[in-house]
């Protein structure tokens, strides 16, 4: 009945697997769903954050979940900008894989923030001395551009592809892609970087020498070329077990061995230089 609305080879599982992901998913996000209240109505201290020790539960799932979303941003940087032409068939799972992590990121920093009626202030009254600032300005510019990067995966849909209007738009949207896959990529860089800076400038716990090029320190260049290369292979991994649990091939073992290997020798640098 809904065979022209999915994508042609794939079938329908049966209703009790269905039912069990579903249910997976939906004890996850209750779970999430009482942690967020707890924060709201009793404090971010429910994450054992105090006045001694800022960085609690809440920075780092904030910061596991942006960096390991970093591979849209170089995977779409390596594919359109540096023409890696083999990344072809991960680029669009690495994409969607980007949108959740930073969605999830952005809903981590309502909670962060507080009030969530009051989530416009970080805005309009922007703290130009505060990098929450920054980070929320990052997250939310980035999170659009991966929105933009995500409408033509929608838009391969073979029934709305029949329509002329979204069929051009999609094509034209693939054709500009390589514009909004370096805009990305320098606002994550600078995402990315600015929470290295959080440590490299902190007085109470310093992260490491405040040492660097000009006024940034060298935790902002260590945190982006890290996100860069682990972003890649939390991507390959998601992709292994989708693959496993699904038992079909998705993504071809060239662009897998590419990405690999991009993101072994970023990792190898990395420690070099930490």
């Amino acid at each position: 009945m809904d065979s022209a609305l999915i994508p042609r080879g794939v079938k329908r599982c049966p209703l009790w697997q269905f039912i069990l992901f579903i249910a997976i998913v939906g004890a996850v996000l209750l779970w999430g769903v009482y942690a967020m209240l707890l924060c709201w109505f009793k404090g971010l201290n429910q994450t054992n954050m105090n006045d001694a020790y800022g960085f609690a539960l809440w920075i780092w799932a904030d910061l596991a979940v942006i960096a390991v979303g970093g591979g849209a941003f170089f995977t779409g940087l390596l594919r359109y900008i540096f023409g890696k032409d083999d990344l072809k068939n991960i680029i669009n799972y690495a994409v969607l894989i980007g949108f959740i992590c930073y969605s999830s990121a952005l809903l981590i920093l309502a909670i962060d923030i507080g009030q969530p009626l009051r989530g416009w202030f970080i805005f309009w009254h922007a703290n130009v001395h505060s990098m929450l600032t920054e980070v929320a300005f990052c997250l939310s510019c980035y999170f659009g551009v991966l929105t933009i990067e995500y409408i033509p995966l929608i838009l391969e849909n073979r029934q709305i592809d029949r329509v002329p209007f979204f069929h051009h738009l999609g094509h034209n949207m693939h054709e500009i892609m390589a514009v909004f896959a370096a805009t990305g990529a320098f606002l994550s860089f600078f995402h990315q970087g600015s929470l290295g800076g959080v440590a490299g400038v902190l007085f109470g716990r310093p992260f490491a020498f405040r040492e660097g090029i000009l006024i940034w320190p060298w935790t902002f260049f260590l945190f982006t070329w890290s996100a860069a290369a682990c972003g890649p292979c939390f991507t390959i991994l998601i992709t292994k077990i989708t693959e496993t649990v699904t038992r079909k091939k998705l993504v071809k073992d060239s662009a897998i061995e590419l990405l690999a290997k991009i993101s072994g020798w970023m990792l190898l640098t990395y420690s070099i230089a930490k």
